[in-house]
């Protein structure tokens, strides 16, 4: 990738990140959550090897959009953190259990309801792990207050690579199965 296409890409991301960190605070059952929009840009990004530059990215728009709330330092670089792990722990989970998926590869081989398991158990645990952070964090919320993120955080991290593995599916020409030739 290009610089000037991958800091435009970068520019794209840090804009929706904001919106969706901003935006859940005033409709908190957006789906558009923080979370969910760090977890699909390191799994699209995954692909161009800048793994270090997104995560370093993600941090600092993190870290920046809890500053302008009127967060201190300590509790900015702890929302970073927040922002960072779970969606850290989603890439890294659906590459190793699903090689390829975001991106289509490895489909001939492997059957569809093999991978919605695998999918959904890295959506429930990021969605957990997030959840638990934000409750260390946040100590004036109640346990039922997580489970509205919880719900919306693992509805959305299934739903993301499951439509985007379905569509370039969709879009790919058919092959037939694989060819013994003797």
């Amino acid at each position: 990738m290009s610089n000037p296409r991958y800091v435009l890409r970068s520019a794209v991301f840090v804009t929706v990140y904001l919106a969706a960190f901003f935006g859940v605070l005033l409709i908190p059952i957006l789906p558009l959550a923080p979370v969910v929009v760090a977890a699909v840009w390191l799994i699209a990004q995954a692909g161009h090897g800048l793994r270090r530059f997104d995560v370093i990215m993600l941090a600092t728009t993190a870290a920046v959009a809890a500053t302008i709330q009127g967060a201190g330092l300590m509790m900015s670089l702890t929302v970073a953190v927040w922002a960072v792990l779970p969606a850290l722990l989603f890439a890294v989970l659906v590459e190793r259990w699903l090689p390829g998926y975001w991106r289509g590869h490895g489909d001939r081989f492997r059957r569809p309801a093999t991978a919605l398991p695998l999918l959904a158990g890295a959506a429930l645990l990021t969605a957990a792990v997030s959840a638990v952070i934000w409750g260390v964090i946040d100590t004036g919320s109640s346990a039922s207050d997580a489970v509205i993120p919880f719900v919306r955080d693992a509805a959305v991290l299934f739903l993301a690579p499951l439509t985007v593995n379905t569509v370039r599916r969709l879009r790919s020409p058919r092959r037939a199965g694989l060819t013994v030739v003797r």
